[in-house]
């Protein structure tokens, strides 16, 4: 169906094709924006990966936000890295979306990329965000997600790999019709004045974030240009737990977010919204999560406690 709707709106809008300012002396300045909890093992790929993209030095900042750590992490980022990134840390561990709220406000570029630790991008991921923000109307861009496959891979990183090249297609096609609809951790971009504080449990923080910069009349372009590079789940138990936060996640979005179940209100958002998040977590992945009795009761206690919270 979402096929078929693109092919007809673009019988008569033809997409525009935006460009990046003619020398780099005019691109704005962005801030990479990186939550960590004991990273350790990861930093130094991270930071190589960091210095190694397309982007001017002088308007690319690295930041950290490292709240709670106990290992290394900090130490590695302060001495081997010093001068080439900036972290803020305080010893209580709040949560991502707390991290996230402190350390935005002490960001000042117009541009912020977040993108997890480890997690590695391409080299040409910032230039082709910015290019999608020289569209006034792009209030947040989505990057893809790519998964690596290994020889060795077992179903939960087969399986994951092929979903998000399904869900892929999907931005892609949501993007062209309208808007994307959410965006993904691992890699995702706001204007920093669209950037909002969101409730401390806060489990999907990028939908949310990035869902409710589209309710103020902005839309989210997806770049597959763009891509964050990580690994599959490791095995069957680990993306279990990992697609039990998503389905609680999903029940306590759909609470929160419940403004745009309003057709009248937010007419082609709302068909998106309605068809690719809600439907498949209130109907299909909780199916799914029902054949387990203890994850199926997890996922809905979750979304219990998001519908009878304060609104």
């Amino acid at each position: 169906m979402l096929y078929l709707l693109v092919r007809l709106k673009e019988m008569f809008v033809k997409p525009t094709k935006w460009q990046l300012p003619d020398t780099d002396s005019l691109l704005p300045e962005v801030t990479l924006f990186i939550t960590a909890y004991n990273e350790e093992a990861v930093v130094d790929e991270k930071m190589e990966n960091c210095l190694a993209l397309d982007y001017p030095a002088d308007k690319l900042h690295i930041v950290w936000v490292t709240d709670g750590t106990t290992d290394d992490t900090n130490q590695r980022l302060q001495t081997r890295w010093a001068g080439k990134v900036t972290v803020h840390f305080q010893p209580q561990r709040q949560g991502k979306t707390a991290a996230m709220t402190r350390g935005m406000g002490l960001v000042d570029s117009p541009l912020v990329i977040f993108t997890d630790a480890n997690t590695m991008i391409n080299d040409q991921a910032v230039r082709e965000i910015v290019r999608a923000f020289c569209n006034p109307k792009v209030g947040c861009v989505a990057g893809e997600k790519r998964v690596a496959s290994q020889e060795k891979d077992g179903a939960a990183a087969g399986g994951e790999g092929i979903y998000w090249r399904y869900e892929s297609t999907l931005k892609a096609l949501d993007a062209r019709l309208y808007s994307a609809v959410g965006a993904a951790g691992e890699l995702f971009a706001i204007r920093r004045e669209l950037f909002e504080p969101m409730e401390p449990d806060t489990l999907l923080d990028d939908f949310i974030l990035s869902m409710r910069i589209t309710m103020r009349g902005y839309i989210i372009a997806y770049c597959n240009n763009a891509y964050a590079l990580e690994s599959g789940s490791a095995d069957m138990r680990e993306e279990e737990k990992r697609k039990v936060r998503i389905a609680a996640g999903g029940w306590q979005s759909i609470a929160r977010l419940r403004a745009l179940l309003n057709p009248f209100r937010y007419g082609v958002l709302n068909f998106q919204y309605v068809s690719h998040r809600v439907l498949r977590w209130s109907i299909t992945l909780s199916y799914s999560l029902h054949c387990s009795h203890s994850t199926w009761q997890s996922a809905w206690q979750a979304g219990i406690t998001a519908f009878t919270a304060p609104y």
